[in-house]
């Protein structure tokens, strides 16, 4: 049985659907059609008793520690929202005409949940994290090859005016454009209702479960994605390698991700690093899609003066934004991975309020 709340005055347009099960074994075999939106259940900031007293939830709110909130049982808490937003995405692409935008934001939200999933490292088993994580890699890769195919695109038209443009550009446009349409349908709306149901499964072993105990290794952990994100600037400051780069790139966003999830808790300072970790997450982005542009062209039957002309685009764009990459490197992770450990571990002891407001 299912029962439609609709919310009207201040939550006018907010609907809400509740559904009954006679059994566990029979919530776990109902699958919710693409208009239900993200599964809410266990989170505080959706009880009516909530919504009466503070209104719709800010969306940052609930990617953040709470005031009062036990640090491991709200990183649990963000894994099951990040992953119930994903699910709802999927879910949408699979009776959406143009599924672009939903499959995008699936894959950064099942992103945002791994980096959450790595905060519990040493709080929950290895093999229980390990194995999250691979589910949820499983379906961000089942993915990839419809938003591959408009980033190629997308950057691309970034290049800027070649004059005169070569006949080669041309062909390539349309093919890629061309790809990139098989791809937008390549997944069924089957498929994608089973790669929906592998995340809220996910999802599920998170929601409304305690974790006690963790600020000291949630603390270890932010610490450990700020060391890797330092080695791995210093790898790609001396070898310039595209895989270096790419793996830079993965380590940024942990750092960004999981300070965005303590925000609330920390001093302005660790604010400041993760708007640096943002921005240079973005540009090691940029860069990749450089590297997957160029990569594609080295594999196109092409004139090879075309190629030759078009490669030469792609590296003097890569040259320049690489080199602000690695200056920007260096102002992220400046600091030593001690002190910024022990700050973080000191705010989440503490159970204070912060100074780091972050946006969505």
């Amino acid at each position: 049985m299912a029962e439609l709340d609709e919310y009207s005055d201040r939550l006018a347009g907010l609907a809400v659907v509740e559904v009954e099960f006679g059994s566990e074994a029979e919530a776990a075999r109902f699958s919710p059609p693409g208009w239900f939106g993200r599964e809410v259940t266990g989170q505080p900031a959706w009880a009516n008793q909530s919504l009466a007293v503070s209104g719709l939830p800010g969306k940052r709110d609930e990617f953040r520690l709470l005031d009062g909130e036990d640090p491991g049982s709200g990183v649990a808490r963000v894994i099951a929202a990040r992953t119930a937003q994903a699910a709802a995405a999927v879910r949408r692409a699979g009776h959406s005409a143009d599924p672009a935008d939903d499959v995008h934001e699936a894959r950064k939200s099942i992103k945002k949940a791994r980096s959450a999933l790595r905060l519990l490292r040493g709080v929950i088993s290895d093999d229980e994290r390990e194995t999250a994580n691979g589910e949820l890699r499983e379906a961000a890769n089942a993915l990839s090859g419809a938003r591959d195919a408009e980033v190629k695109v997308a950057t691309l038209g970034s290049l800027g005016q070649l004059d005169p443009e070569p006949y080669g550009l041309t062909v390539w446009r349309i093919e890629l454009e061309g790809e990139s349409e098989r791809h937008r349908g390549e997944l069924s709306r089957e498929q994608l209702a089973g790669i929906a149901a592998a995340i809220d499964a996910v999802g599920a072993r998170y929601r409304e479960r305690p974790v006690h105990r963790a600020s000291g290794p949630i603390a270890d952990n932010t610490a450990r994605a700020y060391r890797r994100g330092r080695r791995a600037w210093k790898r790609a400051r001396s070898s310039r390698d595209p895989e270096d780069f790419h793996s830079w790139r993965k380590r940024a966003k942990d750092l960004r991700y999981q300070l965005e999830i303590l925000g609330p808790r920390l001093p302005g300072e660790f604010h400041e690093t993760r708007v640096g970790a943002e921005g240079l997450a973005d540009q090691l982005g940029d860069l990749h899609d450089l590297d997957l542009l160029a990569a594609d062209l080295a594999s196109r039957n092409m004139d090879p003066a075309h190629r030759e002309r078009l490669g030469e685009a792609i590296a003097a764009s890569r040259r320049q934004l690489a080199k602000v990459c690695l200056e920007r490197g260096k102002q992220t992770y400046g600091g030593k991975s001690g002190r910024f450990r022990s700050g973080i571990a000191k705010a989440l002891e503490s159970g204070g309020r912060g100074a780091g407001t972050v946006a969505a």
